[in-house]
């Protein structure tokens, strides 16, 4: 039985040649980029592959299109389908996904009418990889080195889990970027052929999928006494919620920069759960640091909740709107919308009438 999955995207085993270069720590890491816009000055969709691609949107590509599947004479590096909203419930022609990998190599490729979009490009190699278990420990390097430091053997420039690249949808003017630098697969040996965009995320473990639009969440909001419950909480779960959600949201240790010295990995949550009112306060496991899978332990993590973010008395100077409206400050998940758009006025107007949890 065939597993719907609302993004995937999915890398078969392609050779990318690793440059030789002096290890940074900071290089091309989450920290780094974590508010780079998307690159410019190449062509739209100029690694699309060819051919019609119609079928099985939203599933796992990487089932037929790797080695050993059906359709492995078509080895993809990268594919998946891209969406008009998080709940993936309306396939988007015409929109693009971009990646630019470690080497500063931009990927384009441009969605058909599926939604689907594929390409055979190869991604660059970080021959500092490091594999993880979903995330977490034990983190393994990928490559070997002296006793003082020195690269005595780089990762394998064809495994996926290698591969960084750091990505953006985008639809017109609106763009949305992922958080985090992630190895294809995540840098989990578990998953080596398909990489989660952060937008796929959810509560409660529901997919989502790779999207990218500029509609309203609801079709009509009221003049006045807007609800929480019935306006607001929508808003903010179909659009903060792959990032800024109860529990632990650290990007992935997936290069040497994030097991020696000071991590170049981020929480994207920022130590902030707008899926609660007042915040949260949940247990994390803690994992063995050599056996997979294996808890030692657990910890309180603990964020502040969509009551810290507004303003009652000048709601426009709320953290929760200069931080994602276009033009306001600086923002990881980038902007949603504009002072014209709706959902963007709900939330003001429910904010002036006193951000009530009604």
């Amino acid at each position: 039985m065939k597993t719907r999955i609302a993004i995937a995207i999915i890398f078969a085993a392609m050779l990318a040649t690793a440059a030789a270069f002096a290890y940074e720590e900071i290089y091309f890491s989450s920290a780094e980029l974590l508010y780079e816009p998307s690159p410019n000055g190449y062509k739209v969709g100029k690694d699309n592959d060819a051919g019609r691609g119609l079928h099985h949107a939203g599933e796992n590509c990487g089932r037929c299109h790797s080695p050993g599947g059906r359709a492995e004479h078509f080895l993809f590096t990268i594919a998946g389908t891209l969406y008009s909203d998080r709940s993936a419930s309306s396939p988007l022609p015409g929109g693009e996904v971009i990646l630019q990998d470690r080497e500063g190599g931009v990927i384009s490729m441009t969605s058909n009418r599926a939604g689907n979009f594929w390409t055979t490009a190869p991604v660059a190699s970080d021959p500092y990889s490091v594999a993880t278990t979903h995330g977490h420990e034990p983190f393994i390097p990928l490559y070997t080195e002296d006793q003082n430091g020195q690269l005595l053997e780089p990762a394998a420039s064809d495994d996926p889990r290698t591969w960084k690249y750091k990505t953006w949808v985008r639809k017109g003017n609106y763009s949305r970027p992922m958080v985090s630098i992630a190895g294809i697969g995540g840098g989990s040996a578990t998953t080596m052929r398909m990489g989660c965009s952060m937008h796929h995320g959810g509560v409660a473990h529901r997919a989502g999928g790779l999207w990218v639009g500029k509609g309203e969440t609801l079709g009509a909001y009221p003049k006045a006494g807007l609800s929480y419950r019935k306006h607001i909480y929508p808003i903010l779960r179909s659009n903060c919620s792959p990032c800024h959600i109860p529990g632990r949201t650290v990007s992935s240790k997936n290069t040497k920069s994030d097991i020696s010295a000071a991590s170049t990995a981020v929480d994207y949550s920022g130590g902030l759960d707008l899926m609660t009112y007042e915040g949260s306060a949940v247990e994390a496991p803690l994992y063995h640091p050599t056996i997979p899978m294996r808890v030692i332990g657990y910890e309180t993590i603990a964020k502040a909740g969509v009551l810290s973010v507004v303003d009652t008395a000048a709601a426009a100077q709320s953290l929760l709107l200069r931080k994602t409206v276009s033009g306001g400050e600086p923002h990881g998940g980038g902007a949603f919308w504009t002072e014209r758009s709706e959902d963007y006025r709900a939330l003001l107007r429910w904010i002036s009438e006193g951000a009530q949890q009604n």
